[in-house]
């Protein structure tokens, strides 16, 4: 039976339109084949639905849960995760199907929190208009599912106990599995409850209470410590881009290429830890959400400006034009403003703030750039001529395919890819972490084969070693 995209209600099979809305259903609805995932589901219940019904007409009642319905599929969606279906009162939305993102499970956990604050805001809505106010219960938990069938749907152990976890639920709580809560802790405040007796479940369930999500979009990660290894090549290139930057006070664009986890980052933080008497801005691009066209340009104004932006701006000596084209992209100035105007006013003011000392630009996750931002970062490259700029980029490949001119032609800029560790460097890498006696050869080995060169996935592995006893961390190692 069609699902409604707006209201969430099934209709008998062949409708063209929903029977409870009138919206017109999607009927080109892909098949997927079955495959095995791993995902996070959430699942999304109103509390005390029962006694509304008793409280409120059956129309009255429609309308406003059809209203419900609407606010938490768009939250779900601003996040890119997927609405599976409606049972009953209650939402199930999956993370990692059928588009797969390496932070699913992060998503899923700040759409909650997005839905217990959305569901604040509709609230004083429904009051005014039916004199009730709604609370939810939510559950989330991650693991392996069957995805895939021509209904779309997912099955596995992870749908039930997030079921289950969401029935455990006090009104206004979202509580979250285990693995979920490990693979989102460097971005989430939660506190452990007793392990819980969970129906179908044999054994007791540990479980946390939600208590906060990180606001900003680069939270601080957990991370073993460890001296960085390799990558001596670019280090010296980007050195030498910094270099040029302060000796001939030129705008230089510098990007790192390379797959999630290679060291980016890293090499980034390495190079900035060295760098003196310089300003440094930071920006990241999201890959959800509304208005990120300049999100990184955005964030980097702030750090500039501080909370007093327009006060701030009367220092820089801009044009009235280029003010308003900055208020306009930090949100205090109404009015239509072109992306060029913007454009210019940005690169102005980052001249104006290269005068007095070189400017660093972080852009982190630029793959996830919109064309206007693409458009805006070349335009700073080409037009800042007599400025000590470094406009430094991380991204994965995927920049290439959507942008294959990216600092194409350019004598000021260069880009560089970053590619996996080699075995001896891998090896070099775990001895740094846990130390000499820390492993035995033949689990070292395996690690190293497992992460593919990648030093992430050298750290995650052994993290996991620590959080099931077999590794004991002190002092970072």
């Amino acid at each position: 039976m069609p699902v409604c995209s707006v209201c969430g209600r099934e209709s008998p099979a062949g409708f063209e339109f929903c029977g409870a809305c009138g919206a017109r259903f999607d009927l080109e609805v892909p098949v997927l084949r079955e495959v095995r995932k791993r995902v996070t589901v959430c699942f999304c219940d109103v509390s005390g639905s029962t006694a509304l019904g008793e409280r409120l007409d059956p129309e009255s009642l429609r309308r406003m849960m059809a209203r419900y319905f609407q606010v938490m599929r768009q939250v779900v969606e601003r996040h890119e995760g997927t609405v599976e279906k409606f049972i009953g009162d209650a939402v199930m939305a999956v993370f990692g199907v059928p588009v797969l993102h390496e932070d699913d499970a992060l998503r899923a956990v700040r759409a909650a929190a997005e839905m217990r604050e959305a569901l604040g805001e509709l609230n004083e809505e429904l009051e005014r208009n039916y004199g009730t106010r709604l609370a939810l219960r939510i559950g989330l938990d991650t693991g392996e599912v069957v995805a895939g069938t021509e209904e779309r749907l997912v099955t596995g152990d992870a749908v039930n106990v997030a079921a289950r976890l969401e029935q455990a639920a006090q009104p206004d709580e979202i509580l979250v599995g285990e693995e979920t809560l490990r693979l989102c802790r460097h971005a989430v405040e939660a506190e452990p409850l007793e392990p819980l007796a969970l129906k179908g479940k044999s054994e007791r369930i540990s479980a946390y209470r939600l208590i906060a999500v990180a606001a900003g979009s680069d939270p601080v990660r957990w991370r073993l410590e460890a001296p960085m290894v390799g990558r001596e090549r670019q280090r010296r290139l980007l050195a030498d881009a910094w270099e040029r930057v302060c000796l001939e006070r030129s705008c230089q664009l510098f990007t790192l290429l390379g797959p999630a986890g290679v060291g980016k980052s890293r090499l980034a933080s390495e190079f900035l830890a060295a760098v003196e008497d310089a300003t440094v801005l930071r920006g990241r691009c999201l890959s959800y959400g509304e208005g990120i066209t300049y999100w990184p340009v955005a964030e980097m104004l702030k750090q500039l400006l501080g909370v007093e932006a327009q006060a701030r701006l009367a220092e820089f000596a801009l044009a009235q034009a280029e003010v308003v084209a900055l208020g306009a992209l930090l949100g205090e100035e109404a009015g239509l403003t072109s992306t060029e105007e913007i454009a210019w006013a940005v690169r102005k003011l980052l001249e104006t703030e290269a005068a007095t000392r070189p400017l660093v630009c972080l852009f982190d996750d630029v793959h996830w750039g919109e064309e206007t931002f693409f458009d805006l970062v070349e335009h700073v490259a080409d037009l800042s001529r007599e400025s000590p700029i470094l406009l430094l980029c991380l991204a994965r490949p995927e920049l290439l395919e959507r942008r294959p001119g990216w600092a194409g032609g350019k004598l000021n800029a260069t880009s560089v890819l970053l590619e996996p560790l080699s075995d001896e460097e891998c090896g070099r890498l775990i001895e740094n972490l846990v130390g000499r006696a820390g492993l035995a050869e033949e689990v070292a080995n395996r690690i190293a084969e497992g992460a593919e060169g990648n030093p992430l996935f050298v750290e995650e592995m052994l993290a996991m070693l620590i959080d099931d006893g077999l590794l004991v961390c002190e002092d970072g190692h």
